[in-house]
C-alpha cells in the first residue's frame, strides 16, 4: 500500500505537476509518517531530493481546494457555526416548534454534528424531513416513542431550515456551501491529481463522504483521483461502496516484490496466549522499554501502536526518559489536560456553584494563579487556615454568605488574608455570571484570568508548554466571544456558559514538542502509513479495539440506515481488517501487549486477540529475557548505592529499601517494628477494619479532609447525643433511680424532654428542628428516647448503679489460648450497667447503625477491662452477662454481641483480635487489607494508600 502511494504521489517528475498533486491521508499524524516514508523510499531509491505533494487530511483538503478559488467570501468558524444553530434553534422553539429536550451547549453541537453528517451523506433537510415523517407519522397515534421522534424530527428540520438562511444571510460559507461554490468556480491553479489513501466514511475516523467523493467526480480541473486500500479494506466493505460511488473506476492490483511475513514474537510455555499481559499501560511501556534494552533494538526502527493516544503520551514523557529512550509523537493531545486549561475548569466550577467551600479552595490553592497579588500565589498554609474557617463557620456557598465570615469568633490570620482573596475573586466572577451579553462575560472571564495568571519564570521547565498552553485557551474563548458577539450576543446562564466554554476546550488538541530520534509513538490509523523492523501493538483491550465511534443521540440504527447511515457490522469489520494489516506491516517482528488493569478495575483483552493465532505469521516463543535495569527506580531497588548517597537522601534511601533488600514485604505494608505503648481499643478497632487507615491515621498522623456540612457533622451529632444521654441518666441515678420500667417510662420519657428542650436552644435553628424530630419523635415516628427505654423495659433485673462515660485505663491482662500478656489499655464505655445479681451490662451507643460484628472489638474488651477493673466494687466481684450496642441506626434498637450462653465465648474471641492487632502493630504491618473492600470508596486515606496491593496476599 505504501508503495502504491508513493507511486502514484511521484507519477511525475516535473515540479508543476507535484504541486498539483494531493495525498488525502486520516489525520495528522498520519502525515508525518507518510511524510518520512516518502523521504525514506526516495532515498533508497537514490532519487534526487524533490518537492513533495500536498499531504492533507479532509478538512485541510477543504482549505486548499478554497484557498484556489481565491478564499471569497470567507469560512464561518466552528465557533460562529454554533452560536448561528443555537440561535436558529432557540428562534425554532421560540416559534412554537417546542423540541422534546432541554436546548443545552452540549446538544446543541450534537444537533449541528447531525446536520454535517446528513450534509456529507447527501442528505438535504427536506428528504430528512419526508422520509422520517413519512416513516414516523403512521405509528406516532399509537406509539409514544414514535410520537416523541416525530416532533424530534419536526424541530430539527425547523432548526436546520433556520440555520442554512442565517448562514445565507452572513458574510461567511460552512463546507457544505463551499462544496456548491467549488463546483461551480473553476480555480485558476486547480488541483489536478488526488490520492485518497484514507478510506471513506465506513473505513474509519479521517474517511471520505459520500459528498466528498461527489465533489472528486465533478471538480473541475480534476483529471485524475487514485483510491488506495488493501486487500482487508475492500473485503469488509470498502469495495461494494467505491463501486456505488465511483461507478467505472479501474482496479489496479499492486503489490509485488513483498517481503517475508513478520514473526509474532509471544509468551513462552505450553498454552501461553499469543500476547503479552502487563500489569497497566505504564508497566506495558516498562517493560517495551525493558525488551529494548535487553536486545539491542535500533529504536528508530521500533514502533509502538496504540489505538488510544492520550494514556501512552502521557506516560511515556516519564518512562522512555527515566530509561534513557529517545522517543518522537505526532499525535496531538486533548487541551483540556493541560494544566492550564485545568485551572479554567476550576474557575469555572467555583462560579457555577456559587464559591462553595470545595471549589473555592480548589481554586485558591491552584499553582497557575496569583491571588496574593504582585505575582505571588496564596501561602499553603494561609488556604489551609481558610479551608479550616470556612469548615468551623458551615459555610456552604453565596458570595453573600462568605462576607459574613469575616465576623466568625476564629477569623484570624493567615486565614483572613485568604479570605480577602476568595472576596475579591468572587466579586470579580460575579461579573462573568452577570455580564449583561453572553460577549461580555466571556470578556470578563478572559480579563480574570488574565489579571491573575501566574506566568512561570524564566528558568522553568514547563514556562514554554505553560504559554503556549495558555494561549490556546485564550484563544479559543476570544474565538468564542467575537462569534457570540457576531451572531448571537444573548445573555447565556452561568452553567450553560461554564458548559460551552468546558466543551469548546476539550475539543480543542495541542501538540507539545516531544523531541526527536528514538522509538515511534504512533497511533493505529498513522502506523499504517509508516515503515518499521519491529512493532509492539499495547493497550489490546475491548474498550480500544475496536475504537468507541460516536453513537447518534437521536435516532435508532434502523431509522439512521435509511438516511445512508453504515451498519454497526460494516464498522466492525472494517476495524478488524485494520488490525489485520497492522500485524503484516514490520519487516521482522511484532508483539501485542494488553493491561489487565485500568483504573483499579480489571479489564478484558479485546476480541482482535483471536486473530493473532488465525493471522498466518510464523510465532516465535523466545525465554524471557533477565530482567534488564532500565531506571533509576531499578538502580536504587536493586544496586548498592548508600556510597554515593548521603544524608537526608541516604536516611530517605534506607527506608524505601527496607532492612531486606529482597523482601516484597516493604511495598505491602511493612513499616518496621513499632514500639509497645497504650493501646486506643477504639485505634485498635481501625486497625481491624484496615490496618493502612490505622497507620495513615494513627502512626503518621495524617489529617482527614473534612467535608461540608450543613448541619451538625455526624461526629458532633453523635457527641450531642452522648452527652444528653450521660446527663439524663447521672440526674436519673442522682434522684435514687435505677432501671426504667413499665411503670415509670413515662416519668422518663418527660424529664428527657425537659433536658433535651434545654439543650436544643444551644443549636442552630436548622438543627434544632432536626435533632429534636430525631431525639423525641413524632405521632408517625418514635424518638430516640423512646426507643432507649423500650430497650431498658424488656430487661428484668434490677439496675444497682450506672457508670456513665466510665474510663478505663491502665494494664489489662489479656488470654487468648496459649497466649496471655498485659498491655496497657485507654479507653472510655459509654456506659455500664451494674445488675443487683452482680452482672455487668456494656452499652456503647453508636448514632447509625452497629459495626460488623466479625471485628467488634469495643463491647468485648471494655467487659474484659471492666471485670478486672471493678474487682473489689461494692465488696463484690463481677463478672460480664450481656453486651452490646444500642445502635439506633438499626431496626432493632439493641443489638447484642452474643446470646446470653455465648457471652464467655464472644470475650473471648475479642481478646484474640486484640491480640492480632497489637502483635500486628508492633511487628509493623500495615498493609491496605479493608475488612471490606466497600471502605475503600470512601476512605480518608485513599490518596496515599497502594490500593493496587488491597486484597493482595
Amino acid at each position: 500500500m505504501q508503495q502504491a502511494i508513493v507511486e502514484a504521489a511521484f507519477a511525475t517528475d516535473t515540479l508543476d505537476d507535484l504541486r498539483a498533486r494531493c495525498v488525502i491521508v486520516p489525520t495528522h499524524a498520519a502525515g508525518a509518517s507518510l511524510r518520512r516514508t516518502v523521504e525514506d523510499v526516495r532515498l533508497s531509491e537514490r532519487a534526487p531530493a524533490t518537492t513533495l505533494p500536498m499531504i492533507v487530511t479532509r478538512a485541510e483538503l477543504y482549505s486548499v481546494l478554497h484557498e484556489r478559488i481565491g478564499g471569497e467570501p470567507s469560512r464561518l468558524s466552528d465557533f460562529e457555526r454554533e452560536a448561528l444553530l443555537r440561535r436558529a434553534a432557540r428562534q425554532t422553539a421560540a416559534g412554537g416548534i417546542v423540541p422534546p429536550f432541554r436546548l443545552r451547549p452540549g446538544l446543541i453541537v450534537e444537533i449541528l454534528r447531525f446536520y454535517d453528517e446528513l450534509r456529507r451523506r447527501h442528505r438535504t433537510v427536506e428528504a430528512f424531513d419526508r422520509l422520517l415523517t413519512e416513516t414516523l407519522g403512521a405509528g406516532a397515534d399509537d406509539d409514544r416513542g414514535a410520537e416523541r421522534l416525530l416532533r424530534q424530527t419536526t424541530f430539527l428540520a425547523a432548526t436546520y431550515r433556520a440555520y442554512e438562511a442565517a448562514v445565507a444571510r452572513s458574510d461567511g460559507i460552512d463546507e457544505h456551501a463551499l462544496r456548491r461554490m467549488l463546483l461551480e468556480r473553476e480555480a485558476p491553479r486547480p488541483i489536478a491529481h488526488i490520492v485518497v489513501a484514507t478510506g471513506d466514511d465506513g473505513s474509519g475516523p479521517g474517511g471520505l463522504w459520500p459528498a466528498d467523493f461527489d465533489l472528486l467526480t465533478r471538480l473541475p480541473g480534476l483529471r485524475q483521483v487514485d483510491v488506495i486500500a488493501t486487500d482487508g479494506e475492500l473485503a469488509a466493505g470498502l469495495h461494494e461502496r467505491l463501486m456505488e460511488r465511483l461507478p467505472g473506476i479501474e482496479e489496479v492490483r499492486a503489490g509485488g516484490g513483498l517481503g517475508p511475513a513478520p514473526i509474532l514474537l509471544a509468551p513462552e510455555g505450553p498454552g501461553a496466549p499469543f500476547h503479552f499481559t502487563a500489569r497497566d499501560r505504564e508497566e506495558e511501556l516498562v517493560e517495551t522499554a525493558r525488551m529494548l534494552k535487553g536486545r539491542g533494538t535500533d529504536p528508530g526502527r521500533f514502533a509502538i501502536v496504540f489505538q488510544r493516544p492520550l494514556p501512552y503520551l502521557y506516560l511515556a514523557r516519564h518512562v522512555f526518559p527515566a530509561a534513557r529512550i529517545g522517543y518522537e509523537a505526532s499525535d496531538a493531545l486533548p487541551l483540556a489536560a493541560e494544566p492550564f486549561a485545568a485551572a479554567l475548569d476550576a474557575v469555572l466550577a467555583c462560579m457555577v456553584s456559587d464559591y462553595t467551600r470545595g471549589s473555592l479552595i480548589d481554586l485558591l490553592r491552584l499553582p497557575q494563579f496569583a491571588f496574593a497579588g504582585s505575582g505571588r500565589r496564596l501561602s499553603a498554609g494561609a488556604v489551609a487556615a481558610l479551608n479550616g474557617l470556612l469548615a468551623e463557620a458551615k459555610y456552604l456557598g453565596d458570595r453573600a454568605q462568605l462576607a459574613r465570615v469575616r465576623e466568625h469568633p476564629r477569623a484570624k490570620e493567615p486565614a483572613l488574608g485568604a479570605l480577602d482573596a476568595a472576596l475579591r475573586v468572587a466579586e470579580e466572577l460575579e461579573a462573568v455570571r452577570e455580564g449583561g451579553r453572553a460577549s461580555a462575560q466571556l470578556d470578563a472571564l478572559l480579563a480574570f484570568l488574565r489579571r491573575y495568571d501566574r506566568t512561570p519564570p524564566p528558568s522553568a521547565s514547563w514556562r514554554e508548554r505553560h504559554l503556549r498552553a495558555r494561549a490556546a485557551v485564550l484563544a479559543a474563548l476570544e474565538g468564542l466571544r467575537d462569534a457570540h458577539a457576531r451572531y448571537d450576543d444573548e445573555p447565556i446562564d452561568a452553567a450553560e456558559l461554564s458548559a460551552a466554554v468546558r466543551r469548546w476546550i476539550e475539543g480543542q488538541t495541542f501538540a507539545p514538542r516531544t523531541g526527536e530520534g528514538g522509538i515511534h509513538l504512533v497511533d493505529s490509523a498513522a502506523a499504517r502509513f509508516g515503515t518499521y523492523d519491529e512493532l509492539r501493538i499495547v493497550g489490546l483491550i475491548e474498550r480500544d479495539w475496536p475504537a468507541r465511534s460516536g453513537r447518534n443521540i437521536f435516532y435508532p440504527g434502523h431509522l439512521l440506515t435509511q438516511l445512508g447511515w453504515p451498519a454497526e457490522p460494516a464498522e466492525l469489520a472494517a476495524a478488524r481488517a485494520g488490525f489485520t494489516d497492522l500485524l503484516h506491516l514490520p519487516s521482522r517482528r511484532i508483539s501485542v501487549s494488553a493491561p489487565s488493569l485500568e483504573d483499579d478495575a480489571l479489564v478484558a483483552p479485546s476480541t482482535f486477540a483471536e486473530e493473532l493465532e488465525t493471522s498466518g505469521l510464523r510465532v516465535e516463543r523466545p525465554p524471557a529475557p533477565p530482567r534488564a535495569r532500565i531506571s533509576v527506580h531499578d538502580a536504587l531497588a536493586t544496586d548498592p548505592v548508600a556510597p554515593i548517597v548521603e544524608g537526608d537522601a541516604a536516611e530517605w534511601l534506607a527506608l524505601r529499601r527496607g532492612p531486606d533488600e529482597g523482601d516484597p514485604a516493604r511495598f505491602r505494608g511493612s513499616a518496621g517494628p513499632q514500639p509497645a505503648g497504650t493501646f486506643a481499643v477504639s485505634h485498635l478497632e481501625q486497625y481491624l477494619a484496615c490496618p493502612f487507615k490505622y497507620f495513615a491515621a494513627f502512626v503518621l498522623k495524617l489529617d482527614e479532609e473534612r467535608e461540608a456540612e450543613a448541619g451538625m457533622s455526624p461526629a458532633e451529632r453523635g457527641q450531642f447525643l452522648h452527652d444528653l444521654l450521660m446527663e439524663f441518666f447521672k440526674r436519673w441515678q442522682a434522684s435514687g433511680r435505677g432501671a426504667v420500667t413499665a411503670d415509670i417510662a413515662e416519668e422518663a420519657l418527660a424529664e428527657f424532654r425537659a433536658l433535651a428542650e434545654e439543650r436544643l436552644p444551644s443549636l442552630s435553628a436548622l438543627d434544632r428542628a432536626l435533632e429534636e424530630a430525631r431525639l423525641l419523635g413524632s405521632a408517625a415516628v418514635a424518638g430516640l428516647a423512646e426507643r432507649l427505654f423500650a430497650f431498658e423495659i424488656e430487661r428484668d433485673v434490677p439496675v444497682v448503679e450506672r457508670l456513665l462515660e466510665h474510663r478505663l485505663e491502665g494494664e489489662y491482662t489479656f488470654e487468648a489460648g496459649e497466649r496471655r500478656r498485659a498491655i496497657r489499655i485507654r479507653a472510655q464505655a459509654d456506659r455500664i450497667d451494674l445488675l443487683a445479681d452482680g452482672t455487668l451490662r456494656i452499652i456503647d451507643y453508636k448514632l447509625g447503625r452497629a459495626p460488623r460484628m466479625s471485628r467488634a472489638l469495643q463491647l468485648p474488651i471494655y467487659g474484659v477491662c471492666a471485670t478486672q477493673h471493678l474487682e473489689g466494687h461494692g465488696g463484690r466481684s463481677w463478672r460480664v452477662a450481656e453486651a452490646g450496642y444500642v445502635a439506633f441506626g438499626e431496626p432493632d434498637v439493641f443489638r447484642a454481641l452474643a446470646a446470653r450462653g455465648d457471652i464467655d465465648a464472644a470475650l473471648a474471641t475479642g481478646q484474640a483480635r486484640l491480640l492480632d492487632a497489637v502483635e500486628g502493630i508492633e511487628r509493623g504491618e500495615f498493609p491496605p487489607r479493608p475488612d471490606d473492600p466497600y471502605l475503600c470508596t470512601y476512605c480518608a486515606y485513599a490518596a496515599v494508600c497502594r490500593k493496587d496491593y488491597v486484597g493482595d496476599e
